[in-house]
């Protein structure tokens, strides 16, 4: 893909990233900063992949060498390429932690091993904490030679000032809508029928019994993959018990941190049919629909809604992802959300 699929949604960004990697003037360090943190991520992975790829186009990376395969992997989150590390908040505070930005510091003052360069990305750079933030300081003030550092901020004015100052700002245009994923059809129907009852227990309840089998089916299959890719049982007779459960435990939070992405992206799904109802009660173009496929039902049902009651249902939403971000207690948290949605308890207040 190169940068034509990031094109597609930044054409600015792909413009200027290309014009830097033609005219051999890339920073050493970036602040991606935007409301679509997918984007900046596609970023990162395809600056990454140029700057490594074994037979690089005008376009960007090639996408069929090893080098190109192994950053795009799946598994585990962020690659399998040894010269580019990926860090994001894995604790269960959603901090990223000393430890974290320690362990990437020494990995880019090592020399590539197989790539032309060490490629450093920081997701949710917002989520530093300030001992770790001013760790990293230094490596931002003296960077390793042939080493990239990308911090990509849906928050950016919460990083320290020290390390904005460091980095070449790109700034990211608004998120730009998507096809809604397959997988999450079934959710988005539940809301539609829930939205269509009237206080409806049964609904809510079906609803959320819904959620939570995809959630958990989800949890499993991160598990797996996550310790498919560790392979530690070859080391349990072996190792060290001290290294071994410390493995355990970054297994454990580099699981968590997928899962909650992967939660996050399931409540994102159902904010975009409540926004898409206030869409359609306002009577606006149906272009401009998340779910256009579900245009028909959602007309209907929006003869049938206020928009008092459509904001109110965006408030709902909006407190549950800020619950769950906080570690509310998450069954507790969408079972409060889906009774608001259904109309039996009092709705959150729209912000």
């Amino acid at each position: 893909m190169s940068f034509r699929s990031l094109a597609a949604s930044q054409p600015a960004v792909a413009a200027v990233l290309q014009r830097s990697l033609a005219n051999n003037r890339l920073a050493h360090a970036y602040l991606f900063a935007g409301d679509a943190l997918t984007d900046m991520e596609l970023a990162a992975r395809e600056l990454a992949k140029t700057v490594n790829c074994e037979s690089p186009t005008k376009e960007g990376a090639c996408d069929r060498c090893d080098s190109c395969r192994k950053i795009d992997a799946s598994t585990p989150p962020g690659g399998q390429h040894p010269d580019v590390q990926w860090i994001r908040p894995e604790s269960k505070s959603r901090r990223i932690d000393i430890e974290q930005t320690r362990e990437l510091e020494k990995s880019l003052h090592l020399k590539p091993s197989v790539g032309r360069m060490k490629v450093g990305i920081i997701a949710e750079a917002d989520r530093l904490g300030r001992e770790a933030a001013n760790s990293f300081l230094k490596t931002l003030e003296e960077p390793p030679d042939r080493s990239l550092l990308l911090l990509l901020s849906t928050a950016p004015e919460q990083l320290l000032e020290t390390v904005q100052s460091r980095c070449q700002r790109i700034q990211f245009g608004a998120a730009a809508a998507r096809e809604p994923e397959a997988a999450h059809a079934p959710l988005v129907d539940g809301l539609l029928a829930l939205l269509g009852s009237s206080g409806s227990v049964l609904k809510a309840y079906k609803l959320f019994d819904t959620i939570r089998g995809f959630l958990d089916a989800e949890k499993k299959r991160i598990e797996e993959q996550v310790e498919q890719s560790a392979q530690l049982d070859r080391y349990r007779q072996t190792a060290d018990s001290k290294w071994l459960e410390e493995k355990e435990k970054e297994m454990e939070a580099q699981a968590a941190a997928e899962y909650r992405r992967r939660r996050a992206a399931v409540v994102a799904t159902l904010e975009w049919l409540l926004r898409d109802m206030l869409v359609c009660i306002e009577n606006g173009d149906a272009a401009l629909l998340f779910h256009r496929d579900r245009c028909d039902a959602l007309r209907k049902l929006a003869a049938t809604q206020t928009r008092e009651r459509a904001l109110a249902n965006l408030g709902t939403i909006e407190t549950l992802q800020d619950q769950l971000e906080r570690n509310v207690n998450e069954p507790l948290a969408l079972e409060v959300a889906l009774l608001r949605l259904s109309g039996l308890t009092t709705p959150a207040t729209a912000t």
